[in-house]
């Protein structure tokens, strides 16, 4: 028997996070050339990557104490 691959993270990665990589293929390879706002865009996305993370992991954290 060969193993399949699962099928989770070529959907997350390879589906549902396609508009992400055009935006950031856009936003690195159109027209002009500027690389500074390109990179305040990634900051701006992974800030709110870390904030979301770490609410979740409060939230958890708070439950975490509050039920068990």
């Amino acid at each position: 028997m060969t193993p399949e691959m699962p099928v989770g993270p070529v959907l997350i990665f390879g589906i549902v996070l396609a508009p992400v990589y055009l935006m950031l293929a856009g936003w690195f390879l159109g027209r002009p050339r500027d690389v500074r706002l390109p990179l305040i865009g990634v900051g701006f996305l992974v800030g709110f990557t870390v904030l979301a993370w770490s609410g979740m992991a409060l939230l958890a954290l708070l439950l975490d104490l509050a039920f068990f």
